[in-house]
Protein backbone atom coordinates (compact mmCIF):
# COMPACT_ATOMS: atom_id res chain seq x y z
CA UNK A 1 0.00 0.00 0.00
CA UNK A 2 0.98 3.57 -0.64
CA UNK A 3 2.59 5.75 2.03
CA UNK A 4 0.84 8.83 0.59
CA UNK A 5 -1.87 10.10 2.93
CA UNK A 6 -4.34 11.27 0.26
CA UNK A 7 -6.24 9.75 -2.63
CA UNK A 8 -4.27 9.48 -5.86
CA UNK A 9 -4.67 12.39 -8.31
CA UNK A 10 -4.86 10.47 -11.57
CA UNK A 11 -5.12 6.93 -12.85
CA UNK A 12 -4.00 5.68 -16.21
CA UNK A 13 -2.37 3.10 -18.40
CA UNK A 14 1.41 3.37 -18.16
CA UNK A 15 3.42 2.10 -21.11
CA UNK A 16 7.19 1.97 -20.72
CA UNK A 17 9.38 2.25 -23.79
CA UNK A 18 11.48 -0.78 -24.75
CA UNK A 19 15.08 -0.41 -23.58
CA UNK A 20 16.32 -0.37 -27.20
CA UNK A 21 14.01 2.60 -27.88
CA UNK A 22 15.49 4.70 -25.07
CA UNK A 23 13.49 3.26 -22.18
CA UNK A 24 14.62 2.16 -18.76
CA UNK A 25 17.15 -0.65 -18.35
CA UNK A 26 15.21 -2.25 -15.48
CA UNK A 27 11.66 -2.70 -14.21
CA UNK A 28 9.92 0.05 -12.26
CA UNK A 29 8.40 -1.04 -8.95
CA UNK A 30 5.46 0.50 -7.10
CA UNK A 31 6.99 3.55 -5.41
CA UNK A 32 8.73 4.69 -8.62
CA UNK A 33 8.97 8.51 -8.78
CA UNK A 34 9.46 9.67 -12.37
CA UNK A 35 8.78 13.15 -13.71
CA UNK A 36 5.75 13.94 -15.87
CA UNK A 37 5.77 16.62 -18.55
CA UNK A 38 2.56 18.58 -17.97
CA UNK A 39 3.59 21.55 -20.13
CA UNK A 40 6.32 22.27 -22.64
CA UNK A 41 8.12 24.19 -19.88
CA UNK A 42 7.04 22.30 -16.74
CA UNK A 43 7.71 18.86 -15.30
CA UNK A 44 6.47 17.56 -11.97
CA UNK A 45 7.36 14.49 -9.94
CA UNK A 46 4.77 11.81 -9.33
CA UNK A 47 4.60 8.82 -7.03
CA UNK A 48 3.47 5.66 -8.88
CA UNK A 49 1.71 2.61 -7.57
CA UNK A 50 0.99 -0.42 -9.78
CA UNK A 51 -1.92 -2.11 -7.95
CA UNK A 52 -2.38 -5.01 -10.38
CA UNK A 53 1.24 -6.04 -10.91
CA UNK A 54 3.49 -4.29 -8.38
CA UNK A 55 5.96 -3.55 -11.17
CA UNK A 56 6.31 -2.83 -14.88
CA UNK A 57 9.16 -3.84 -17.20
CA UNK A 58 10.37 -1.97 -20.29
CA UNK A 59 7.96 -2.60 -23.18
CA UNK A 60 5.02 -3.43 -20.90
CA UNK A 61 1.77 -1.62 -20.07
CA UNK A 62 -0.02 -1.64 -16.69
CA UNK A 63 -2.52 0.35 -14.67
CA UNK A 64 -0.92 3.10 -12.58
CA UNK A 65 -2.21 5.21 -9.71
CA UNK A 66 -0.31 8.50 -9.57
CA UNK A 67 0.07 11.09 -6.83
CA UNK A 68 1.46 14.36 -8.24
CA UNK A 69 3.56 16.81 -6.23
CA UNK A 70 1.84 20.18 -5.61
CA UNK A 71 -1.16 19.72 -7.97
CA UNK A 72 -2.42 23.19 -7.04
CA UNK A 73 0.46 24.69 -9.06
CA UNK A 74 -0.88 23.31 -12.36
CA UNK A 75 -4.70 23.43 -12.16
CA UNK A 76 -6.88 22.38 -15.10
CA UNK A 77 -3.99 20.55 -16.76
CA UNK A 78 -5.24 16.97 -17.25
CA UNK A 79 -8.27 15.16 -18.66
CA UNK A 80 -9.31 11.64 -19.56
CA UNK A 81 -7.47 10.62 -22.72
CA UNK A 82 -4.54 13.00 -22.27
CA UNK A 83 -1.18 11.31 -22.78
CA UNK A 84 1.59 12.50 -20.44
CA UNK A 85 5.24 11.82 -21.20
CA UNK A 86 6.80 9.94 -18.26
CA UNK A 87 10.46 10.83 -17.86
CA UNK A 88 13.60 10.33 -15.85
CA UNK A 89 14.73 13.92 -15.57
CA UNK A 90 13.70 15.20 -19.00
CA UNK A 91 14.39 11.92 -20.87
CA UNK A 92 11.16 10.17 -21.88
CA UNK A 93 10.94 6.56 -20.70
CA UNK A 94 7.22 6.00 -21.26
CA UNK A 95 3.78 7.50 -21.49
CA UNK A 96 0.75 7.62 -19.23
CA UNK A 97 -2.67 7.66 -20.89
CA UNK A 98 -5.08 9.12 -18.33
CA UNK A 99 -8.21 7.08 -17.67
CA UNK A 100 -9.48 8.88 -14.53
CA UNK A 101 -8.88 12.26 -12.88
CA UNK A 102 -9.71 12.10 -9.18
CA UNK A 103 -8.35 15.49 -8.06
CA UNK A 104 -10.89 18.16 -9.12
CA UNK A 105 -8.18 20.85 -9.10
CA UNK A 106 -6.47 19.10 -12.02
CA UNK A 107 -9.52 18.63 -14.26
CA UNK A 108 -9.10 20.50 -17.52
CA UNK A 109 -9.88 20.01 -21.19
CA UNK A 110 -7.92 20.18 -24.43
CA UNK A 111 -9.90 23.20 -25.70
CA UNK A 112 -8.71 25.50 -22.90
CA UNK A 113 -5.29 23.95 -22.24
CA UNK A 114 -2.22 26.02 -23.10
CA UNK A 115 1.07 24.14 -23.60
CA UNK A 116 3.05 26.83 -21.73
CA UNK A 117 2.84 26.81 -17.93
CA UNK A 118 2.20 30.11 -16.19
CA UNK A 119 2.48 30.41 -12.42
CA UNK A 120 -0.97 30.71 -10.83
CA UNK A 121 -1.60 34.27 -9.55
CA UNK A 122 -0.45 34.76 -5.97
CA UNK A 123 0.85 31.21 -5.61
CA UNK A 124 4.43 31.81 -4.46
CA UNK A 125 4.37 35.51 -3.71
CA UNK A 126 1.24 36.44 -1.85
CA UNK A 127 2.47 39.99 -1.49
CA UNK A 128 5.50 41.95 -0.46
CA UNK A 129 7.25 41.68 -3.82
CA UNK A 130 8.70 44.99 -4.95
Amino acid sequence: PSKVKRLHDIEGQLQLLHTEHGGKQTAALSGYRPTHRLYDNYYTTGFHEYPDTGQISPGETTRALVWLVTPEVYPSSVWVGRVLPVCEGTRPVGKLTITRVLNPTLVGNPETYSPVWVEPPGFLNSGGEE
